[in-house]
């Protein structure tokens, strides 16, 4: 019975939580094109826990990517938390979207051959998301519900995420974010990122635990967009992330209170 999240999955989950929801409710605004291709790269620093309830942080280089052509997008999916993948865009009418895709997280959750406790509760091996996505945007206000489930057959089970953005242009170039958001896991989620079995507690120290379905986390993100020129832009994200529940309650977690915060500039074309 695995458990908590690591370096390499909350790295994606917290970048995605804090910057894709202000990435899709740009998007969803607009009314789907069949015809052009369009590409987005960029280069990020970040600054994140090393893993939900850690109390040591991780900065590093963040690269991004993204490609759309018509209703099919190719990187981060977005509104899902998921940081690489495929999504298909089932329907978009007037301020709903709805979407499905398929991705997965940037190698294994959680690497067991590091030299603490927490890498000794065993790997979490990476594995492949299918998520459902829907949207709904009215002036200022977006909200974005998420569902990712594992189908790769790794026990990382499933995760919903909902989110409410409050957007405004103070100026043509600036743009301004913020809003609340929480996360639902399931009981087979729960074990695997925040459960300790017997054998698990006989190698690492840890308490035996139980983890059980329900909220994990409930954060607040904020982002601010400036577009230098037609082609480049800059942004900066911050989120703030207090663990719920089981997950809070966890015998891995020494910081039930996170941020996570970075810097991006972006070339379209």
């Amino acid at each position: 019975m695995p458990s908590p999240t690591p370096p390499t999955l909350i790295h994606a989950k917290l970048l995605l939580a804090i910057s894709c929801i202000g990435l899709t409710v740009a998007a969803h605004a607009q009314a789907v094109d069949e015809e052009a291709w369009r590409f987005s790269v960029g280069m990020g620093l970040m600054s994140q826990p090393k893993y939900p309830g850690s109390s040591e942080t991780r900065v590093g280089a963040m690269p991004t990517f993204s490609a759309s052509h018509g209703r099919w997008q190719i990187g981060a999916l977005p509104g899902a938390g998921v940081p690489v993948g495929v999504s298909y865009t089932l329907m978009q009418d007037g301020p709903w979207r709805l979407g499905v895709g398929v991705g997965t997280s940037l190698g294994n959750p959680r690497k067991g051959n590091e030299n603490n406790n927490f890498s000794q509760l065993g790997t979490i091996e990476q594995t492949t998301l299918g998520t459902l996505t829907g949207s709904y945007t009215e002036g200022a206000w977006a909200a974005n519900a998420s569902i990712a489930s594992d189908v790769g057959g790794h026990a990382q089970g499933t995760r919903a995420m909902l989110d409410v953005m409050y957007r405004i242009r103070p100026t043509d170039r600036l743009s301004l974010s913020v809003g609340p958001g929480l996360t639902w896991m399931d009981s087979r989620y729960a074990s695997t990122y925040y459960g300790v079995s017997d054998t698990q507690s006989a190698n690492t120290g840890y308490a035996a635990y139980k983890a059980g379905a329900g909220l994990s986390a409930l954060r607040l993100s904020a982002g601010a967009d400036y577009q230098l020129t037609r082609e480049w832009s800059l942004s900066a994200k911050l989120g703030l992330t207090q663990l719920q529940g089981d997950a809070a309650g966890s015998p891995t977690v020494d910081k039930k209170n996170q941020a996570s915060y970075g810097l991006f500039a972006n070339y379209r074309f």
